[in-house]
């Protein structure tokens, strides 16, 4: 009984954090690349108000990189450790 729980867990942990690494990979994508003043160039030049802007959407995901990141992180440590847990049943 107690083994299927922890199968149960791992199952319900690796889905977490497939989910995670989807929402990883989509957040870094929206990130803005680091062209610093080709806008300049073409005369797309940003104003202040602009460059605000987009400084705190970059701060918003830069905070929701590092949040999925330690989630993924703490994940994998339950998983390990529900994982070593289960196989020290002996089944």
């Amino acid at each position: 009984m107690l083994y299927d729980v922890y199968s149960g867990l791992l199952i319900a942990l690796m889905v977490v954090m497939a989910l995670l690494a989807v929402g990883m990979i989509v957040v870094v994508m929206m990130q803005s690349g680091n062209q610093n003043n080709l806008g300049a160039i073409t005369g797309a030049a940003e104003s202040f108000f602009g460059k605000n802007k987009a400084k705190t959407m970059e701060a918003k995901f830069k905070r929701w990189t590092v949040i999925i990141a330690v989630s993924m992180l703490v994940c994998s440590i339950l998983f390990f450790v529900f994982y070593l847990l289960r196989s020290n049943l002996g089944l």
